[in-house]
């Protein structure tokens, strides 16, 4: 039934035999190690249930809720000046040889800025270094030049035509966008430094010297007017006392999500859902799969018809 193929494999040269033998081989192992890793992250997503940020359990966690700038912190893409919670651009530069097209890499920027994930529970610091990003917005264009790289098309195009020897592209997560977070979550608790607290203490003391008919008053235990060394040391005392009761006041805690230390364990931020996201790597998988038992059909049909080693 086969015999062309047969008649194909039997004429190629030993050597030849064993080059495509091999590359069938290692594109099998690469398609079976590929489509397991596949899957072992979409499990990992979606077994992985869904914390709230006030209740979120130390270490790899999933979240979800808005993007946000931490205060005055607003950042603007470099390429098209817009608004963003993270961006990563880049400029690749054409070479042409011959027939060859090839494209190398001559800028690469990626924002390490952090933001903040947002739930009606409360709110996490986002630090995005060393994070698998699916951007919002993705936009590819072209130009004849680096000045180019500020023209980014108002919408973006599903289809890009190589117009110019530079290409462009940039990637952002926007402001007020759902996000969904995978990755190490970890409570920071700030508590102030002796030295901190002793400036803060100076400061008001000082405030206090401005003002001494309203603020110092009390402390002239003798009511002659002026304040003894033994009454500078109730003021300071009191000073202190208020300083600690505001520090008391604001919040000592800061949630935080990055990368994780074992670097099997995932980290994504994503402005799709995990939905969206489980199922496009499920037909990852799928057709990793398929093409790992094509590759070991077409190995097993080589070896059957011509095997490998002399007999």
């Amino acid at each position: 039934m086969f015999s062309w193929l047969e008649f194909e494999i039997l004429e190629l040269p030993r050597i030849e035999y064993l080059v495509i033998l091999g590359l069938l081989i290692a594109v099998f192992a690469f398609l079976v190690y590929y489509s397991f890793s596949i899957m072992k992250r979409y499990r990992f997503m979606d077994g992985t249930a869904t914390s709230r940020i006030r209740s979120a359990p130390q270490g790899h966690v999933e979240l979800k809720g808005l993007g946000e700038w931490m205060p005055n912190g607003e950042i603007h893409s470099p390429f098209s000046k817009r608004r963003c919670l993270w961006y990563h651009c880049s400029i690749d530069k054409k070479h042409r040889s011959g027939k060859r097209l090839t494209w190398t890499n001559i800028s690469d920027e990626r924002s390490s800025h952090m933001f903040r994930l947002v739930d009606d529970t409360g709110d996490c610091i986002v630090d995005p270094d060393h994070a698998h990003v699916i951007p919002e917005m993705d936009t590819t264009w072209y130009g004849h030049s680096t000045e180019y790289s500020t023209r980014a098309p108002k919408k973006p195009t599903r289809f890009n035509l190589s117009m110019g020897s530079y290409r462009f592209r940039e990637r952002l997560l926007l402001p007020a966008s759902n996000l969904y977070a995978l990755g190490w979550f970890r409570t920071v608790h700030s508590n102030p430094s002796d030295e901190f607290i002793a400036r803060q203490v100076e400061e008001l003391v000082k405030t206090w010297k401005l003002q001494p008919a309203r603020y110092l008053r009390e402390y002239d235990l003798d009511q002659n007017g002026k304040i003894q060394k033994r009454e500078w040391k109730v003021i300071r005392a009191a000073a202190r006392k208020q300083v600690l009761n505001e520090l008391n006041k604001e919040k000592k805690e800061h949630h935080v999500i990055s990368s994780p230390t074992n670097s099997r364990q995932p980290y994504i931020l994503s402005a799709r859902t995990e939905e969206d996201m489980v199922t496009f790597k499920k037909w990852k998988a799928r057709f990793s799969i398929a093409g790992a038992l094509l590759t070991f059909t077409a190995v097993v049909t080589m070896i059957s018809i011509r095997t490998p080693f002399s007999i």
